[in-house]
């Protein structure tokens, strides 16, 4: 409490201030007033300045809302306001604002009360005098603001706690947690950071991080020297790892001595991560460049190595290739050798461009001639510079050597493939005298089946014949419908015979270059009318760069327009019908060697792929085996011939290809026509 015993037989020297403060007196009486303000306006005392005045409340709060108030010296009892209303007031709107009262009232309890209320000090009117009254203003005004300053302070250090990602901890001198900031509480799952005191490492950590960081503090205690920078491996309680980067310091009172420490730590696991990571990935990449037999080396623009492998090592005539590192390969090799691989590497220094797989003779330490096939490659840094050369070289005497055998038995070759090309067109002559007798050997079959087809027509035909011969005339109404069905027999006989003629026929094809696809969008076309209606879809699947084919277009059009119809009959309420083309390599290896469909096309050849896909009932399994054997169909009778697949076969095998009809496992069936380029 400040009063008039504190300043009552002081002797007081007031040092001059450079600063300036500006003063509000607020007294009600101006007798009064002209005292205070004689008092405060001494020559000695120039950094004071009574800048305004007020008698009341509400003019002293206007005067400070303009602002520009150091220090406010208030009667509390103003003329709008009694009882200590006046400092409340202004305390509330100007919680800041330093405030020294005048008061009346030479009353301890009082003078307690004013103090309490927020004023810095509080002096009895007729009890002080000029010095002590100035020596309260400047004491007033230094006091506020090293209070604001300190406050300022405290809010800053708070809210370095509060948002900082480093985790902040102070500790007494038994590793108790004083204060902490929010990360750290934060990783031990606490929402306020107060949960935290009193409590100590062994709470949150595992024994194992625990231990040693007390131990750690406890030698800070001791010692008094920080720890700064400690990577350390924290075990939470939860078994949940994390690295952090870690400085512990002592903390220290104002006397100097140790009462506890504190530390600040950085969570650096992800750090720790990515350089184990990046630490295994140079050891993966050191040990593959070193147990790769192609020579790997880097040079900087002087020509000096700056990385060599053990194969490039060995060449030079080194055990180990850091001895190579910031040496030249004139320090190993013969001065012939550094010349060539001098005047490269400049050029490409130079130039920035790379010399790619190229062939040279060269002499090792021990002076023996290899073939080597090097590259070289400009090193460029971050903002693309060129500082220095990459090479990759393969030793390829072996492979230049049977390069040379391989071209002598070429030679030989040659005249092996001659004599064989002349053998396949002999086997390939043969090979079609046998489809020719083959064929033959179908016609006892098919004369068979044309006998049955053809009799029941001409039956039908005879029977109508007989009819109209036993009418006196031609105006029977039943003569029309006896005349249609006759037609229709004979066309049936017709389409038959057609069919039967074009099996049993020698063909002779007419091949050209034709693409694929042109072929089927031209047989879909002729297919429109079997689609009644538009409960048809037509999906096309056809690939966009699909190679020219050799072969006779009508005939490969004849084959797709009976597989189209097949599959539209196929499905006579409508579905869809899909077409798709696309291209593959024979492998050969692993594709049913053996197979006739294997056998048909030369390993490593494009084969050109076309399928016809519906969604029909498919096919009886008992009568796969027999769709391409002549007259034989699953179409009821009218509908087909049973010769059209037949044909389809024959065509495909004069153009070398296969033909297969399977069914497909979600319904309906699949025809698939393989043609090799």
């Amino acid at each position: 409490m400040r009063g008039r015993s504190r300043y009552k037989k002081q002797s007081l020297t007031i040092m001059p201030s450079p600063e300036k403060y500006s003063i509000l007196l607020a007294e009600p009486d101006p007798a009064v007033a002209a005292l205070w303000l004689k008092m405060i306006k001494r020559p000695s005392v120039s950094q004071l300045s009574v800048k305004h005045t007020a008698k009341t409340l509400d003019e002293s709060l206007k005067i400070l809302e303009g602002g520009a108030i150091d220090l406010l010296l208030l009667d509390p009892d103003l003329s709008d306001s009694k009882g200590g209303d006046a400092l409340k007031r202004i305390r509330e709107l100007f919680p800041d604002l330093p405030i020294v009262v005048l008061s009346g009232i030479d009353d301890d309890a009082a003078v307690s009360k004013i103090l309490e209320g927020g004023a810095q000090d509080c002096l009895i009117k007729g009890r002080f005098d000029a010095r002590t009254l100035i020596h309260s203003i400047l004491s007033s005004i230094r006091l506020a603001r090293a209070e604001s300053s300190m406050a300022r302070e405290r809010d800053m250090f708070q809210m370095l706690l509060d948002n900082i990602p480093e985790r902040i901890y102070f500790k007494d001198r038994q590793s108790r947690f004083v204060r902490v900031s929010k990360s750290l509480a934060w990783l031990f799952k606490q929402d306020d950071p107060q949960e935290l005191v009193g409590k100590t490492d062994f709470n949150f950590f595992t024994l194992e991080h625990a231990q040693p960081a007390f131990h750690d503090e406890q030698e800070i205690l001791t010692t008094g020297e920080a720890i700064v920078g400690k990577t350390e491996k924290e075990t939470l309680a939860d078994g949940s790892v994390e690295w952090s980067l870690t400085t512990k310091m002592p903390w220290v009172d104002q006397q100097g001595k140790i009462i506890g420490t504190f530390g600040i730590s950085r969570d650096v696991t992800e750090i720790k991560t990515m350089d184990a990571a990046l630490s295994a990935e140079r050891h993966l990449i050191r040990s593959v460049i070193d147990n790769v037999p192609d020579r790997i080396l880097l040079k900087d623009v002087k020509g000096r190595y700056m990385l060599v492998n053990s194969a490039h090592a060995k060449l030079l005539g080194l055990d180990d290739p850091s001895q190579a590192l910031g040496k030249k390969l004139g320090d190993f090799l013969p001065a012939t050798v550094v010349e060539q691989h001098t005047a490269e590497d400049e050029e490409i220094l130079r130039s920035g461009m790379p010399m790619i797989s190229h062939e040279e003779l060269m002499e090792n330490a021990l002076g023996e001639k290899m073939w080597l096939s090097t590259t070289k490659v400009p090193l460029r840094d971050q903002e693309g510079k060129i500082v220095g050369i990459v090479v990759i070289s393969r030793d390829i005497s072996e492979q230049k050597k049977a390069r040379e055998e391989v071209i002598e038995a070429n030679r030989s070759l040659t005249e092996a493939v001659a004599r064989l090309k002349k053998a396949h067109e002999e086997m390939h002559a043969i090979q079609l005298q046998l489809i020719e007798a083959e064929k033959m050997k179908s016609i006892g079959r098919l004369a068979a089946g044309v006998a049955h087809e053809v009799k029941n027509p001409l039956a039908i035909i005879d029977m109508g014949v007989t009819y109209l011969l036993q009418k006196p005339s031609s105006q029977d109404d039943e003569t029309p419908q006896v005349l249609k069905e006759m037609g229709e027999a004979v066309k049936r006989a017709d389409i038959v015979i057609k069919g039967l003629l074009d099996f049993s026929t020698p063909k002779k094809l007419d091949v050209q270059e034709e693409d694929l696809n042109t072929i089927i969008e031209q047989s879909l076309l002729l297919v429109r009318g079997e689609m009644k209606g538009s409960s048809y879809r037509v999906v096309k699947e056809l690939h966009t760069d699909l190679p020219r084919l050799k072969v006779d277009r009508l005939k490969i059009g004849q084959v797709f327009v009976n597989l189209l119809t097949n599959a539209i009959h196929a499905m006579p309420e409508g579905g869809t019908l899909t077409v798709r083309t696309s291209t593959r390599q024979h492998a050969g290896v692993g594709e049913n060697i053996g197979d006739s469909r294997t056998e048909s096309f030369r390993i490593g050849r494009t084969l050109v792929v076309a399928e016809v896909e519906d969604e029909g009932t498919g096919i009886p399994s008992d009568k796969l085996s027999k769709l391409f054997d002549p007259f034989f169909t699953t179409k009821t009778t009218g509908q087909g011939t049973g010769l059209g697949l037949s044909v389809s076969k024959s065509i495909i095998d004069l153009h070398g290809g296969t033909i297969e009809i399977k069914n497909r496992p979600e319904g309906g069936a699949k025809a698939t026509i393989t043609l090799e380029v």
